[in-house]
């Protein structure tokens, strides 16, 4: 089963998404506009080095060997990032830097600000009347480096800026969707069925901390409210009906019993069945009105598991279990779950069911109450079914009275009905919780 997919990841991805796009967008921007800054920049320190350049040669001009084919000014190895040229009206070199090219820096005359293909920038003004001009000139490699540089700082700021925000609505969210968190943690100690004690599920949730919660914490508060007010009326009910059936059902096994002893041969067997049926009937009815008495908390305490079986009466079936076995748990309501599952295994043909007692290796704690008979046992495909069932409650047509009471009984002290695999007859686990706090304790 694929999971559900997470709100926290879900907007943790959007924010990603958007800080991405936003950076992108923000380098396209700060791309343009450090482009034209850089360009106008670039094109002012050119212009300012030619009026330099013009002030420092003309000053000079009657030392300079203008004369010459083209010679290059004499001055220290250097990296030259700003080149010049004296052209003259003729269009020839006449004077250049040491980095200058040897031809002219552009083919046609031109004055002012102009490009030779890629490879320069190019700034041309009026060097003499004799018709010279002064050609100042910078290489375009470096001015695209400039602009990748200025364009990589500014989108690299941008995009950490992005990334730290990113990280700051990542914690944002966290902490905003942590009331989430909360609620569904209450929710899960959410128990509306019984009354709150400390270490125990509550029966209301716990305040809601944004108003966004408020509806969900009524509606689940109302919710449990009438589950609870339901359950109780089907409590009430059942332990009514209960109780209307046990004293007629009581007198009449008291009158079967009579009836058996004064009839004649041939009819005894008839009388003995039907007096199983009605102790069978009596035993259901103790079970119910056990399972669903006033106030149903688990009254824990140290049980000896002899003393349950001593008060548990079946014809043609022999309980063994070791003396000395203590059990921590009601012992009305495991005396119900055992009548049940006895039930179960003389119905299967058993003669003989051993009860032992084990620690509890679930999360939960607390004992196991092993019932192991030698009847027919279940098949191991049903087995899974019927423990499958059990799992998730699913009661309904799925299992006899006896299992679903069982785990019911399980079910109140925190545990589970295991349905175990068997070599031979049926081995059942009747797990249990730990006790509650300030609960007996076995010796």
């Amino acid at each position: 089963m694929n999971a559900l997919p997470s709100i926290r990841q879900r907007l943790s991805y959007a924010l990603f998404g958007i800080s991405i796009v936003w950076g992108l967008a923000v380098t396209g921007a700060v791309g343009l506009a450090v482009r034209h800054e850089v360009d106008d920049l670039l094109d002012n320190t050119l212009q300012e080095s030619a009026e330099i350049l013009f002030g420092l040669l003309s000053f000079n001009a009657a030392q300079l060997p203008l004369s010459g084919g083209g010679g290059a000014m004499p001055a220290p190895v250097h990296n030259e990032h700003i080149v010049w040229q004296i052209v003259s009206a003729n269009h020839r070199v006449q004077l250049r830097s040491h980095r200058a090219p040897d031809q002219v820096l552009v083919e046609t005359p031109s004055l002012g600000l102009s490009d030779s293909g890629e490879a320069w920038r190019v700034y041309g003004m009026p060097f003499d009347p004799s018709g010279r001009t002064l050609y100042v000139a910078q290489r375009g490699q470096e001015r695209r480096e400039a602009r990748w540089e200025a364009t990589a700082v500014a989108a690299g700021a941008a995009l950490v800026v992005g990334l730290l925000c990113v990280v700051w609505m990542r914690a944002r969210v966290r902490r905003e969707l942590a009331p989430i968190t909360a609620m569904s943690a209450a929710v899960a100690q959410f128990d509306p069925l019984h009354p709150s004690r400390p270490g125990q599920p509550s029966t209301r949730l716990i305040a809601a901390t944004r108003s966004e919660l408020l509806p969900m914490q009524d509606a689940i508060n109302d919710l449990g409210t009438r589950l609870a007010r339901r359950m109780a009326n089907e409590r009430a009910f059942s332990s009514h009906a209960a109780h209307a059936l046990r004293t007629p059902l009581a007198g009449m096994v008291a009158q079967l019993a009579v009836a058996q002893r004064k009839s004649p041969p041939e009819a005894q067997a008839h009388l003995l069945r039907t007096r199983q049926a009605a102790n069978r009937l009596q035993q259901v009815v103790t079970a119910l009105l056990t399972l669903f008495r006033s106030g149903a908390e688990v009254k824990w305490q140290a049980v000896a598991v002899a003393d349950l079986l001593a008060h548990l009466h079946f014809d043609k079936l022999t309980l063994t279990a070791n003396p000395a076995a203590q059990i921590h748990g009601d012992p009305d309501l495991l005396s119900a779950a055992l009548m049940n599952l006895f039930d179960n295994s003389l119905r299967h043909g058993a003669l003989e069911v051993t009860v032992s007692v084990g620690p509890n290796s679930d999360e939960a704690g607390g004992d196991v109450l092993v019932v192991q008979d030698d009847g027919s046992g279940i098949p191991d495909s049903q087995r899974q079914r019927l423990q499958q069932a059990l799992d998730s409650q699913d009661y309904d047509n799925q299992m006899g009275l006896g299992l679903m009471l069982a785990d019911l009984v399980a079910r109140a002290h925190g545990g589970q009905l295991r349905l175990c695999p068997s070599a031979a007859g049926c081995k059942v686990e009747l797990r249990l919780g730990a006790a509650a706090a300030g609960a007996d304790h076995p010796a």
